[in-house]
């Protein structure tokens, strides 16, 4: 996958001033999918409570939270905020529920990325016209309320600046969780 970052070159007539030269790299997509991984965990479920209750209320409010930068050596760096689309969540979305989902998404990533690295295992990327591209690798919770889907993607929003997203899903997309949805038998957490 292809992101375009800047570098901030020094202008030879003013030091202080700096120009931004654009350029096209290529990320591998498990390499992305990794730094996503760990810096989730590390916001969500390593530092405490507080800051990850902190960086939920703002994503959940529509903000979009400064989340990780990719380096990419003397090449310059991707900065990439965090965003949260919970339109499509079944029922009233807290931090509590939030993490549970979460959690579940981590562990199918965690299972996948293992998997890639050992068989070389697709990492169920999806691409859209307009740039945007999404882990097809999603995190399941069925509750009272309902079933709701959780994956993550990424948009660039510019060179330099990219939004990692994380969204709920319409569960009636994935047809094997046709039988949870329908099944009441099927005791919910």
């Amino acid at each position: 996958m292809q992101l375009r970052h800047s570098r901030a070159i020094q202008n030879n007539q003013n030091p202080s001033k700096r120009s931004m030269s654009h350029h096209e790299i290529n990320l591998e997509p498990h390499k992305l999918l990794s730094a996503v991984f760990e810096n989730l965990n590390q916001q969500f479920f390593a530092d405490s409570r507080a800051a990850a209750k902190i960086l939920y209320n703002n994503i959940a409010g529509g903000e979009q939270a400064p989340f990780m930068r990719i380096a990419f050596g003397d090449s310059g760096e991707v900065i990439c905020n965090l965003g949260l689309d919970a339109s499509l969540y079944s029922g009233k979305l807290n931090f509590g529920k939030f993490r549970k989902c979460l959690a579940m998404m981590l562990k199918g990533i965690s299972i996948k990325l293992d998997k890639h690295v050992k068989t070389g295992e697709s990492l169920n990327i999806m691409n859209s016209d307009d740039g945007q591209f999404m882990f097809n690798i999603p995190g399941i919770v069925k509750s009272t309320e309902g079933i709701n889907v959780l994956v993550c993607g990424m948009h660039q929003q510019g060179p330099g600046a990219a939004t990692i997203g994380l969204m709920f899903l319409d569960p009636m997309q994935y047809p094997i969780l046709e039988q949870l949805i329908h099944d009441d038998t099927v005791n919910p957490e």
